[in-house]
Parts: structure tokens; sequence; C-alpha cells
């Protein structure tokens, strides 16, 4: 895993709920704004592409409006 020195977190808030994201060529990272220090989620750079281009296309909800 990448060390934090080395990602640049952004925070992103939906309805009550933040959670951090940082991306790197080959990887995305996702944690928990609140716990930090905690357990982190990656997927490949391909799968996070896919997940965010399904998000703008409606193919996955969300609470936005």
């Amino acid at each position: 895993m990448q060390t934090d020195l080395r990602l640049r977190w952004r925070k992103r808030c939906g309805t009550g709920a933040c959670v951090e994201v940082a991306t790197t060529p080959s990887a995305a990272y996702v944690r928990d704004s609140k716990e930090p220090q905690g357990d982190r989620l990656a997927v490949s750079g391909s799968a996070w592409s896919a997940f965010l281009s399904a998000v703008a296309e409606g193919g996955i909800p969300t609470d936005r409006h």
C-alpha cells in the first residue's frame, strides 16, 4: 500500500457521511474521514474509472439531487 506521505487525500461528503479519496495512476484508495488511520479500500485505476463513469451516467443510485 502507498504511504500517506505519497498520497494526497481529498474529502468528499454526501448525506451526512464523508470519505477521503486518494488516487495514483494505478489505483484509488478510499478511507473513512473520521478514522484516517483505519482500514482503506484499494481498487485498480480502471475499476475506479468504471465506478466514476457509472455514477456519472446514473447507473449507480446516489442520494444527490
